[in-house]
């Protein structure tokens, strides 16, 4: 899995491009570029393990996966897809720019047919809205599942919304609609248990490491972010085990219900026996990241208005966010795997690149922001607002 982390940090390289949302640039000629100085950079970034968090005791973990085991005819009378009020079968588990993360991680490794955009639709996106503030959390909260009107009441503005937003009841997605679309013997049903414990067990952990940032100034929010991230990302390296178990005891037609029936074939947009589903999901990519970074710094810019002794700085960060978007390209342009142990490592790796990014961005942001004066940062606050 490092050696495909690294590949696509490798799209650094492609900083030297003209013109990144443009048809003629490839995954190929992204990954193709200057890679030793960036597999030196990500060697610097090691994350702190976070073992302790995972690994309990052997009782614990059986008595997790009683408490979501329910009965064949509880699973039979329960509905397809058990949507909170948020909107979310999970909850709201991630980033306040991202607050599905961990839902979007879990159905691309399952379902990538209905998960792959939303899960590869996050890129760059999500570092431009938490360092502006505009986040949609508060805006998606006021519904009701039943009768699809807004409700807003003054549990609204509680703080703790600001965080992974409100507790969910309980719910035992994804392994419900696993069991929906597999028929499991009692053994098969056993293992999927311990995936589904696996799942809660993080779902809890993501909400308990999620910061309000209601209150952050951007650098802190930027910061906020990096943490929640690798959250996400290390219950994705939690989940492989459990999940790598369960696959193991499926027969051949049971995996094939969740192979993806025709894996992408990367092949450049300008290549005569290019795939055009491959090229509509790489010029979509381009835009997101590439597009919408540049988008972001202009606003920033006709915002704040740097003044000479800041040019420097501003420009370091221009070129650090176009830089960060480009590589983000080369991640979420990759083709989708067949298998699901394979999906969640491809998850696993958009996680990490995303996060190299945000780290990355927050180190030059942080030097601009704090040279701004307290009338530059007011307007950019007020970004939030927009």
């Amino acid at each position: 899995m490092r050696g495909r982390i690294i590949l696509v940090l490798g799209a650094l390289g492609a900083m030297a491009a003209p013109d990144v949302a443009s048809a003629q640039l490839s995954p190929q000629g992204i990954i193709g570029g200057i890679t030793r100085p960036f597999r030196h950079a990500l060697g610097q970034i090691g994350h702190r393990p976070r073992a302790r968090h995972y690994h309990r005791a052997a009782s614990g973990r059986a008595a997790r996966a009683a408490a979501v085991r329910t009965t064949a005819a509880e699973r039979a009378a329960a509905p397809q897809e058990s949507l909170n009020s948020s909107g979310a079968r999970l909850g709201l588990v991630g980033p306040p720019a991202w607050p599905n993360a961990y839902e979007d991680t879990l159905g691309f490794t399952f379902w990538p047919d209905d998960y792959a955009s939303r899960l590869r639709g996050h890129g760059f996106d999500v570092i431009a809205d938490t360092i502006t503030g505009r986040l949609d959390l508060r805006r998606s909260l006021p519904r009701t599942a039943t009768t699809g009107s807004a409700v807003r009441t003054d549990a609204d503005n509680d703080s703790s919304l600001d965080k992974c937003g409100p507790s969910t009841s309980a719910t035992n997605w994804p392994s419900s609609r696993v069991e929906q679309t597999v028929q499991l013997s009692g053994s098969q049903r056993m293992a999927l248990e311990k995936v589904q414990a696996a799942i809660v067990e993080s779902a809890s952990k993501i909400k308990a490491d999620c910061r309000g940032v209601g209150s952050f100034a951007p650098p802190d929010r930027l910061r906020a972010l990096v943490q929640t991230l690798w959250t996400v990302r290390d219950s994705g390296v939690f989940l492989r085990e459990p999940l790598k178990n369960f696959y193991e005891t499926l027969t051949y037609p049971q995996k094939n219900s969740f192979a993806k029936p025709q894996p992408d074939k990367v092949a450049p947009p300008d290549s005569g026996t290019a795939n055009p589903g491959m090229n509509k999901q790489f010029q979509a990519c381009a835009a997101q990241n590439a597009e919408r970074a540049e988008r972001f710094i202009k606003e920033i810019e006709m915002r704040v208005r740097p003044d000479k002794d800041q040019a420097q700085s501003f420009e370091n960060f221009h070129r650090t966010a176009s830089d960060m978007a480009k590589m983000l390209i080369a991640s979420c342009a990759q083709p989708i795997p067949a298998d699901p142990i394979a999906r969640l490592d491809a998850a696993n790796d958009h996680l990490t690149a995303m996060n190299y990014a945000a780290t990355t961005v927050q180190i030059t942001f942080d030097k601009f922001y704090v040279k701004l004066n307290n009338d530059q940062k007011a307007r950019f606050d007020a970004m939030a607002s927009r």
